[in-house]
């Protein structure tokens, strides 16, 4: 089934075209973000505050906004999501102190807890068995693309005025509630759509299994995300005398290459099987964490990245993958626990490195690589007997991707 033939499906453009502006909307702060909290006055490890609240709100209160969907309707919850993000931007625009921006940011997480799960669910509702895994490639896929133009637009806009560049993100998300409001229907809720906290899966069982280990290496990397959305603007500022329109450039380019990466991640999980890649993943990422502590030009800046995100590219589909081989049933709460430990790692991160940035500015990135070399070695020699699969065990569809890749 082809990419084409999943947009005719009635309900499918304006879920994408929701996480799409979302996203778009999203990615106009993001560069401008540390350098306005700066001028109001915030610390290195204030700024980690900033991006672990963000994650904190939304690992709270996803599983809140879940059952809401479940009881009072998808439609509506996207509805509330997208005028909470109106909301929190122009409290940000408007913002003269930092704890404005945190109680900013904090709104700004709590309704995209809203918004991001209920639009997997929508899309889980609106298509079938075979038709779901082209459609969560084509939610990557529109993800990306607004995480591609929404930083450039913000770089440039916030050359002319940070402030216009909030109240813009808050229109896109106004224009975006129109859209919903006028162009979504209210599907037929389908029994795999609930929400995880209805199924019965509980953290303790699985804490208790090899499972932990796919857990704790998808949370190295988001660990490592957070740090770097933490650090890398103060950092290159300070090394590279990087703007926000710099950094709108960075982060489009960061976007770029998961865009090229989602295209190959699975056909790399298929060729070389799951625990490598994941051991792969891990010295990848953290490596290319490492050498940013070492950049002095834009090659020795963008080259890390490449680095980082190409460890990223075969860590995320891998665990993915092999949950799904694992996990015999009820793999959608499984994966849903697994996002719950990314999460966790997105709270972590920022704090972790803003701290770290405050002692020395290079120990941000080496600290945290060297948090994730030791995952890696863990990993080695002690969870990839516990995660070898029996004799015979079904291979996976192939492409197979848990949907959560970031930066």
């Amino acid at each position: 089934m082809s990419f084409k033939e999943i947009l005719s499906v009635p309900g499918i453009k304006p879920v994408l075209f929701t996480l799409f502006m979302a996203a778009f909307g999203f990615g106009i702060i993001l560069p401008l973000l540390p350098f306005y909290a700066l001028s109001l006055g915030a610390e290195p490890f204030e700024l980690g505050m900033l991006t672990a609240t963000f994650a904190f709100m939304q690992l709270v209160f996803a599983p809140v906004f879940g059952k809401l969907g479940d009881r009072f309707g998808r439609k509506k919850i996207l509805l509330v999501g997208t005028l909470g993000f109106a909301l929190s931007y122009t409290i940000f625009a408007f913002a003269d102190s930092f704890f404005m921006a945190l109680v900013a940011r904090a709104i700004e997480g709590f309704f995209a807890a809203g918004i991001f799960p209920t639009s997997l669910s929508l899309l889980s509702d609106f298509t079938t068995e075979k038709q779901r895994g082209k459609a969560m490639g084509l939610m990557g896929m529109t993800f990306s693309l607004g995480f591609i133009f929404g930083p450039a637009f913000g770089g440039f806009a916030s050359a002319i005025s940070v402030r216009d560049a909030f109240l813009l993100s808050a229109l896109l998300s106004l224009l975006n509630f129109a859209w919903v409001f006028f162009r979504l229907k209210e599907p037929v809720e389908k029994k795999e759509s609930k929400d995880i906290i209805q199924q019965e899966v509980t953290l303790l069982e699985h804490l208790a299994s090899p499972l932990l280990f796919l857990f704790l290496a998808s949370m190295m990397i988001t660990f490592m995300i957070g740090g770097l959305e933490a650090t890398l603007a103060l950092y290159t500022s300070e090394r590279l005398g990087f703007t926000s329109t710099q950094m709108g450039i960075v982060f489009t380019y960061v976007g770029v290459l998961i865009m090229f990466m989602q295209f190959i991640g699975g056909s790399l999980v298929n060729r070389f099987g799951e625990t490598r890649l994941i051991q792969a993943g891990l010295l990848f990422s953290g490596t290319g964490f490492f050498m940013l502590s070492f950049a002095v030009d834009w090659v020795s800046l963008l080259l890390p990245l490449a680095v980082f995100v190409a460890g990223n590219a075969m860590v995320f589909p891998s665990v993915a993958s092999l949950i799904t081989k694992k996990v015999s049933g009820k793999r959608g709460a499984v994966l849903g626990l697994n996002q719950s430990f990314n999460a966790g790692g997105q709270v972590i991160g920022p704090l972790f490195g803003g701290f770290l940035y405050g002692i020395n500015h290079s120990f941000a990135f080496m600290g945290l690589a060297i948090v994730t070399w030791g995952y890696f070695v863990l990993f080695t020699v002690v969870a990839r007997a516990r995660l070898a699969l029996p004799t015979g065990k079904k291979e996976p569809e192939k492409g197979i991707n848990d949907g959560n890749y970031r930066i």
